[in-house]
């Protein structure tokens, strides 16, 4: 059995491991560009259209307390709320490619800077709408308590990225970079995993779809921080400092990691995103 294991063992050569470890990452940054690409497109066919039209009544349809009549800090607030939202998305995208950081420093700085901007300004309004409609935003206080933390993650990675920026440590910006876009990513990352889930059962399992609470949703919404924050500091050890096998391993788990982002990607565009346009 030793024999087997050792012999196996030398197959894994780090030139294959890093092959593998370097394939699951772009397989990875693939599915979030497809998926959120079709969010970002999402995000202005219906909000910025209702927005310039003036249709943000329209908001209701799809989040709870998107509007109430005389409540203009409010509704203001919701409204910087959703049209950052497609900004940060593409922002944060452009700012993984390679080319770009390379070809265009200059626009990787700015976009850099107005995407650290837009998730202060993400951070700050819906912790803002947390609180100033507890009461009508659905969900548990477990929710709201895990969208605040999510929140309070956002605001940290943003200010030490740019703080590592400044110092020109590129280094350690470049790692608080990129748990900044993981952090950002928290709600996409809960809405497909959340159509995940229900494809795989076909019916509500696990939560009560009226009142919008039960242990999958809670589960759901404390894993959409910490799993993917989790699963991208095993990434960046793995790559830096682990063996081939280590290597092999986290490859595995990100390539499975990035099925199940597909099929719920899948999910919420046939099932939440297209039908509301």
């Amino acid at each position: 059995m030793t024999t087997g294991i050792q012999a196996q063992q030398k197959l894994i050569t780090p030139g294959f491991a890093r092959k593998a470890i370097d394939a699951a990452a772009k397989a990875w940054f693939a599915t979030v560009l497809v998926g959120q690409a079709i969010f970002s497109y999402y995000i202005v066919a219906f909000y910025y259209v209702s927005t310039a039209t003036w249709d943000i009544e329209r908001f209701n349809g799809v989040m709870p307390a998107g509007y109430i009549e005389g409540d203009a800090l409010g509704n203001l607030a919701v409204i910087a709320h959703v049209l950052f939202a497609a900004v940060i998305t593409f922002g944060g995208l452009l700012q993984l490619v390679p080319t770009l950081r390379a070809k265009l420093p200059a626009l990787h700085r700015w976009n850099g800077r107005l995407y650290v901007l837009t998730a202060l300004v993400m951070s700050l309004s819906g912790a803002f709408m947390i609180i100033t409609r507890y009461d009508k935003v659905i969900g548990d206080l477990f929710a709201h308590t895990s969208l605040m933390i999510n929140g309070a993650i956002i605001v940290i990675c943003a200010v030490m990225a740019f703080k590592r920026a400044r110092q020109r440590k590129f280094a350690q910006h470049r790692v608080w970079a990129l748990r900044l876009f993981v952090a950002v990513s928290g709600v996409w990352f809960f809405r497909i995993g959340f159509m995940a889930w229900n494809m795989f059962h076909g019916r509500p399992v696990g939560f009560d779809p009226a009142s919008f609470t039960g242990p999958v949703l809670s589960v759901l919404q404390a894993l959409v921080y910490i799993l993917p924050l989790a699963i991208l500091e095993l990434y960046l050890r793995a790559k830096a400092k682990g063996t081939p096998s280590q290597k092999l391993a986290t490859a595995f788990g990100i390539l499975l990691l990035s099925a199940v982002m597909a099929w719920g990607i899948l999910g919420a565009t046939m099932g939440m995103w297209l039908p509301r346009l």
